[in-house]
C-alpha cells in the first residue's frame, strides 16, 4: 500500500497549505489533509489517520475558528472565559493524539516541541550557539524597566509567546505586534504589571526572514527601517507604501549556526527572523515552525511550494522503501 503525507493545517485562510497540496495533486501523490475543524466532525477515534497509512505528517496549523457553540444560563466574562480555556485544551487533547499514535520518525518537526516552543529557549540556545541576540529580559515592575532604559534608551516589548489576533463583542479586531518603549512612556506604565518580554532595540539596517527546509536556506531582506510603521516589526504591514523585499544570500558562517539550531529543535522546515544592524552584526530574534513562507517564495521566485511538495514525497517514499527492506 502506497504511504500517503498527512497534512495538519486549518480550513480557515491557509493559501500556503492550498498550494502545496495543489502541487502534490499535480505530481498525483496521495496525501490526506486533516483540518483541525474536522475533528468536530469525527463519529469515533478509528477515523483518524493510521500509522500504517502515513509516510510523512507536516504539521502546519492546527485550527482557526473553534466551531463549538454553547450557552449560559448567566453571561459573564469570566466563566465565559473559562469555557473557552476547557474547550481549547479539550481539544488539544484530541489533536495531540496523533503525536503519539504516529510514528516520531515521520514527521517533518518534532510535534511535540513544536507545540510547545518556548520562545525563551531558543532565544538563549541561539544564544549558546554564538548568534548574536538582542540583551533580553523579562520585567514585571516599572522601576526595573527604567533602570533597563539607562543602560538602553530605546527597548521594544513584545509577548513571550505568539502575538494573537483579539476580537471584540463588536467585531473589531486588535492585533499584537511589536512595540518600542522610551523614557516619554514610563508615566502611562503602571509601578507592576504582567511579566514581559523586554529587549533593547536594534537600530537596523535591515531585516532577513529566511524560510529553512530541510537543510537549505531561502532568505530575503525587508527593508523595513525606513517606515514608522513598520520600523519596529514589519508585521505591521502597510499596504500603501510596501517595503521592499528582495532575495538575500546570509554568510555561510550564520547559516552554519542557524543549521545547528534547527537540529538542536529536530525541525527540518521553519521560519527564521534576523536582524542587521548598522555594523553589519547579523541578530537572531526568533523560529516559526509553521510560520508564512509564501511571503519569502513569492516575491523571491524560490517556488516553497513545489519543493515542499517534492520533500514530501521523497521522503514519504524513502521511509516507505526502508520498511519493507
Amino acid at each position: 500500500m502506497e504511504k500517503k503525507v498527512l497534512i495538519l493545517s486549518q480550513s480557515y485562510v491557509e493559501g500556503t497549505t492550498d498550494a502545496v497540496c495543489l502541487w502534490l495533486d499535480y505530481y498525483r501523490f496521495p496525501f490526506i489533509r486533516l483540518n483541525g475543524e474536522d475533528y468536530f466532525k469525527l463519529k469515533k477515534l478509528g477515523d483518524l489517520p493510521q500509522d500504517e497509512q502515513i509516510g510523512l505528517v507536516w504539521y502546519r496549523r492546527k485550527l482557526g475558528r473553534t466551531p463549538a457553540h454553547y450557552t449560559l444560563k448567566k453571561e459573564s466574562f469570566e466563566v465565559r472565559y473559562v469555557m473557552r480555556r476547557f474547550l481549547i485544551d479539550e481539544f488539544n487533547t484530541l489533536h495531540s493524539l496523533l503525536f503519539y499514535s504516529i510514528d516520531k520518525k515521520k514527521w517533518l518537526n518534532d510535534p511535540i516541541i513544536e507545540d510547545h516552543l518556548n520562545k525563551l529557549n531558543v532565544l538563549f540556545l541561539a544564544k549558546k550557539l554564538q548568534l548574536n541576540i538582542p540583551y533580553s529580559e523579562v520585567l514585571t515592575d516599572k522601576q526595573s524597566l527604567m533602570e533597563m532604559l539607562q543602560q538602553y534608551p530605546h527597548l521594544i516589548v513584545k509577548p513571550l509567546n505568539e502575538c494573537v489576533l483579539l476580537e471584540d463583542a463588536d467585531q473589531t479586531y486588535y492585533r499584537m505586534l511589536t512595540k518600542s518603549i522610551n523614557e516619554k512612556d514610563i508615566k502611562s506604565i503602571p509601578d507592576t504589571f504582567f511579566p514581559s518580554l523586554v529587549q533593547e532595540r536594534i537600530n537596523k539596517k535591515f531585516e532577513v526572514r529566511v524560510f529553512y527546509l530541510a537543510g537549505t536556506f531561502y532568505s530575503m531582506a525587508i527593508f523595513s527601517q525606513s517606515n514608522k510603521k513598520t520600523v519596529a516589526d514589519f508585521r505591521n504591514y502597510d499596504n500603501k507604501r510596501p517595503n521592499r523585499n528582495v532575495p538575500y544570500k546570509l554568510p555561510n558562517e550564520i547559516e552554519s549556526k542557524l543549521k545547528r539550531l534547527m537540529k538542536e529543535l529536530n525541525f527540518e522546515t521553519g521560519s527564521i527572523d534576523l536582524m542587521v544592524d548598522m555594523e553589519g552584526n547579523y541578530i537572531f530574534l526568533e523560529i516559526n515552525p509553521a510560520g508564512q513562507f509564501g511571503m519569502v517564495s513569492y516575491p523571491c521566485n524560490y517556488y516553497l511550494e513545489k519543493k515542499m511538495a517534492q520533500l514530501f514525497i521523497q521522503t514519504s517514499t524513502k521511509y516507505e522503501k526502508k520498511v519493507h527492506q
